[in-house]
């Protein structure tokens, strides 16, 4: 299995006393061939040390599974330091536990980052491995084209939606010419907020501009492109829907496979009634801590689900698909 490159940086700071990890290391692009395994999971680490209650806080073991498998990148899906995402919080607890995978980590912010203005504890935390100073890039990793964005800028609340006109709409759509499916034939894109979701509040118009509504442009532009999944947090459960168009119309031949992964350790959300079930919605659970891993091959790839130590261990997800 081949191994992205690492460029190390060292990155030494202070905040208060606290001193900032004293090793960063910068994956490079990658287009090797093999078939890289990634792990990916969101809403990850309390504002308080983990405890003893299972279903609170538990992000050591998610990070213990992480560190423990050998992921060639760990996809971080938002919401990675609670409440306010700031920086003596990211050192004295997300580092604890997270730092030591800083050199696979890919990370995007999520709304929880920005309750620091312009959620300056994540990106002077992630530094370099921010890979930018606005929340979004892209990067290659075997023969897949890998796309970050950031869903927390985009809502009617703090701004607009990332529409047409807007400078990550406009990135996003060059990035796709310039990484067609001609030459990637498999595409993932990854950022916090789900644009389809199985909750009690979903049907509430407020939950539709507030949450969902964010990041339908990107889903229009990534669908158009070619793009085949789509990796997202911010419910904390974890969620499988069917490929879909920005609609949510099933669409086995064009749709994007939504996964929700936001079962990073801060604790677990129960879906929704099932008057509320979105039809495309596959399978999921609302039980358990842990990560989806993923394995990209060069036509597609396979899935699972996999608990923390601790969890439940009754719900099984895991599979494999084309890409298109």
């Amino acid at each position: 299995m081949s191994r992205l490159t690492l460029l190390f940086v060292i990155a030494i700071g202070a905040f208060g006393g606290l001193v900032s990890p004293s090793a960063r290391a910068l994956p490079a692009p990658s287009r090797s061939v093999g078939s890289p395994v990634i792990a990916a999971v969101g809403d990850i680490a309390c504002k308080n040390p983990p405890g003893n209650n299972v279903h609170l806080c538990q992000y050591d073991d998610v990070s213990n599974l992480i560190a423990g498998h050998g992921y060639d990148a760990f996809l971080a899906l938002g919401d990675e330091q609670y409440e306010y995402g700031r920086y003596q919080d990211f050192i004295q607890n997300y580092d604890a536990f997270f730092g030591r995978l800083l050199p696979i980590t890919y990370p995007v912010p999520g709304n929880h980052e920005y309750g620091t203005a312009g959620a300056a504890g994540y990106f002077r935390y992630f530094r370099d491995v921010a890979r930018s100073a606005d929340g979004w890039y892209s990067f290659d990793i075997g023969s897949w084209h890998v796309i970050a964005l950031n869903s927390a800028i985009c809502s009617p609340f703090t701004g607009a939606p990332c529409g047409p006109g807007t400078p990550e709409y406009a990135w996003l759509k060059a990035d796709l010419a310039a990484h067609p499916n001609s030459q990637y034939p498999c595409t993932l894109a990854f950022w916090h907020h789900p644009l389809f979701d199985w909750e009690k509040y979903q049907n509430n118009a407020w939950v539709q501009s507030f949450d969902y509504d964010r990041s339908r442009p990107f889903w229009k532009l990534l669908q158009h492109a070619g793009a085949d999944v789509a990796l997202t947090g911010h419910n904390h459960n974890y969620q499988r829907y069917l490929p879909m168009d920005a609609d949510g119309t099933y669409d086995p031949r064009d749709g994007i496979v939504e996964f929700i992964v936001g079962t990073g350790g801060r604790n677990t959300n129960a879906l929704g009634s099932p008057s509320t079930r979105p039809p495309t919605f596959v399978t999921g659970q609302a039980d358990a801590m842990g990560i989806l891993s993923m394995t990209l091959g060069t036509d597609g790839y396979s899935w699972r689900w996999i608990p923390a130590a601790g969890q439940p261990t009754g719900f099984i997800d895991a599979g494999t698909a084309s890409c298109h």
